[in-house]
């Protein structure tokens, strides 16, 4: 079959942060042999990949005319619904689409599966990202007529599954669970040790927490736990890294009224060969997000035998299982009470272990072939109609 993959959209070297799982993905799938032939198309700045054999990159251009509407029910000047996407799978002569990520611009007509990591804004609606008009009077319509009129849906576990089951009305049936991979980039990345002196960091002399500054990823509970550390004599400093997402200038605030400014460090957006010294070097991963129900962070923490300190969600437990240590998020009595767990070096040695073992399930390559034999699976369905007819309700 023709099959076209959907990236997403490529704005600058740091929008790998954004696009972690699904650069991965494409990134396993060129090295694949298969009788299938891919069509990788994406928004944006292709920099990361070249065409291969038997996938090949198509570069999508947003259409600015104002007179010519991308939503599906409504007209152009020329009588017909203009959908850029949906045009061009047709005209490539695409069997079916994979979504790495939503597309909700148009309606493909075109059969497509889709993954969904998570529908954090349906339930988290508080947060300032996600409680927004735009997510909830556009989005939202979309995403609906996006996640019903998929073939099927593939999300992470049974967290996210009932989730999407419950909020958006799918048939169990349409929705398969497929275990979120560690990324690619961890088997390439060199170690930068240039991050650690200049930010005077030494071994085990920091907790890391990698997550941009979302209002979700609760960082303050970081600089609370920071505080008790202080008071304790727990010498261990903060690491922050990641974008400004809007609320760095607030926590920054809160970390110089409590005094914290020798102990709390930010770090902006950082390389894989700095992400990967951090990792190695750091006494621990602790993360408070609020949001699940997976992590890749905690999966890239693992690979480089960093223990794992994570929120008591759902999805993680089910996740990471026994891999990982888990504490109330909304509580940082309990964050510090976990990482003073990790004195007990057999404890930390076993949780390292537990964390090699699971990332051995989560192989981008064990993803793809999943994904492969899907696409297989799904050929002897597609043979039911061609490509040739217009096929039309009568």
């Amino acid at each position: 079959m023709k099959i076209g993959i959907y990236l997403g959209d490529i704005k600058s070297p740091e929008s790998i942060g954004d696009l972690t799982f699904e650069l991965s993905f494409i990134d396993e799938l060129v090295k694949q042999k298969t009788n299938h032939e891919f069509v990788v198309y994406y928004f944006g700045k292709k920099a990361f990949f070249d065409n291969s054999k038997n996938v090949k990159f198509k570069c999508l251009k947003y259409f600015k005319k104002p007179e010519i509407s991308l939503m599906p029910f409504k007209f152009n000047t020329y009588k017909t619904p203009f959908c850029p996407l949906n045009h061009t799978l047709k005209k490539d002569r695409i069997n079916v689409v994979f979504f790495l990520t939503p597309y909700l611009h148009e309606h493909i007509e075109v059969p497509y599966y889709a993954v969904i990591r998570d529908v954090a804004h349906r339930i988290l609606p508080h947060f300032p990202e996600f409680n927004t008009s735009y997510t909830f009077e556009k989005t939202e319509k979309r995403l609906n007529v996006f996640l019903s009129s998929a073939s099927k849906i593939i999300t992470c576990n049974k967290i996210a599954k009932n989730d999407i089951k419950t909020l958006y009305d799918v048939i169990d049936e349409n929705i398969t669970i497929q275990n979120i991979p560690y990324p690619n980039w961890l088997k390439t990345a060199e170690e930068d040790n240039s991050v650690l002196r200049n930010n005077s960091l030494g071994k085990n002399s920091y907790i890391l927490y990698p997550a941009q500054f979302w209002t979700h990823k609760n960082h303050i509970r970081l600089i609370l736990a920071s505080k008790i550390m202080q008071e304790q004599n727990i010498n261990l400093k903060v690491v922050f890294t990641g974008k400004d997402r809007g609320n760095k200038k607030y926590l920054t605030n809160e970390v110089n009224k409590l005094n914290l400014e020798n102990e709390v460090i930010f770090l902006d957006y950082v390389s894989h060969n700095e992400l990967k010294t951090l990792y190695k070097n750091a006494y621990a991963l602790v993360y408070p997000s609020l949001a699940g129900p997976d992590s890749v962070v905690a999966l890239e923490a693992m690979y480089y035998n960093c223990p794992v300190l994570i929120s008591n969600l759902l999805g993680y437990n089910e996740q990471l299982k026994s891999s990982a240590l888990y504490f109330n998020p909304l509580d940082e009595n309990d964050i510090v009470e976990k990482i003073k767990m990790l004195n007990d070096i057999a404890f930390k040695d076993d949780i390292t272990s537990r964390g090699k073992l699971l990332i051995k399930e989560n192989t981008p390559k064990n993803y793809v072939d999943k994904f492969l034999n899907i696409m297989d699976s799904f050929y002897l369905t597609r043979m039911c109609w061609s490509l040739e007819e217009s096929y039309r309700e009568k």
